[in-house]
């Protein structure tokens, strides 16, 4: 019982930043693995609370008329595509090995979140077919490891697209809950998805969700802005080890 409410609870913390930012899944995924679950089920079952979290703030977006889904059709196409080959990769992949490129994913995250951005208004566009073979990788990633592709979303949509950061974010849950839904079926037919836990983590991050689209609507890209901020920094000193230098 003890593991189901710190996984409720971390839930709701991750489904919060997930929304308006990134980075919750480094902090699902410990919780998970600490519950005695190898790191290649920990990534799937993991999938099913982003897939929930995903929905309620894709209604929660549309209904605020936050969300255009007509600019980002092919986009997402091609993010779904390549999370379906991610997936299956993540799917046939041993433990030891999984375990070592995931370390090695965290801190490639870690960099780039350290690497200071500036947003620049666009005076190009890519062509439709960079714009594919881009969002091919993305979903990728997402469909293979997931944990920080929120960070690498919002950062590739405002190389694509010119959306402010709230139209941004509302992309962003709409692509992750697409390529999602296809990940998630083909971590459950191989077996990789553990449900109960699932289940329990998915109820909280639908509720973070559901705060971070109202904290999002009711105060503006500034807000967002801050939390987004806040998460690079939590996330950076998780990947670094610093919580668990200071024992936490």
């Amino acid at each position: 019982m003890l593991i189901f409410f710190i996984l409720f609870f971390v839930g709701i913390i991750a489904g919060f930043i997930n929304t308006l930012a990134g980075g919750g899944s480094t902090l699902t995924l410990p919780v998970l693995i600490l519950a005695g679950i190898p790191s290649p089920m920990a990534n799937a079952t993991n999938r099913i609370a982003i897939l929930f979290q995903n929905s309620v703030a894709v209604q929660r977006f549309y209904k605020h008329q936050k969300l255009e889904i007509k600019n980002i059709r092919l986009i997402t196409l091609a993010t779904i595509i390549g999370s379906v080959l991610g997936a299956l990769f993540a799917a046939n992949i041993k433990a030891d090995h999984f375990d070592t490129i995931l370390g090695f994913v965290f801190l490639i995250i870690l960099i780039l979140m350290l690497i200071p951005h500036h947003r620049k208004a666009r005076n190009f566009n890519l062509p439709r077919q960079i714009e594919f073979i881009i969002f091919l990788g993305v979903g990728f990633y997402g469909g293979f490891i997931q944990a920080g592709i929120g960070f690498i979303l919002l950062a590739t949509l405002n190389l694509v697209e010119d959306f402010d950061l709230i139209r941004a974010n509302a992309a962003k849950v709409f692509i992750v809950m697409c390529y999602t839904i296809f990940s998630v079926l083909i971590f459950a037919f191989s077996g990789k998805i553990i449900w109960k836990y699932g289940l329990i983590l998915a109820l909280g991050n639908m509720i973070g969700a559901f705060l971070g689209v109202r904290a999002a609507i009711q105060k503006g890209e500034k807000f967002v802005k801050i939390i987004i901020a806040t998460a690079v920094i939590i996330a950076s000193l998780k990947l670094s080890g610093f919580f668990e230098l200071i024992g936490l």
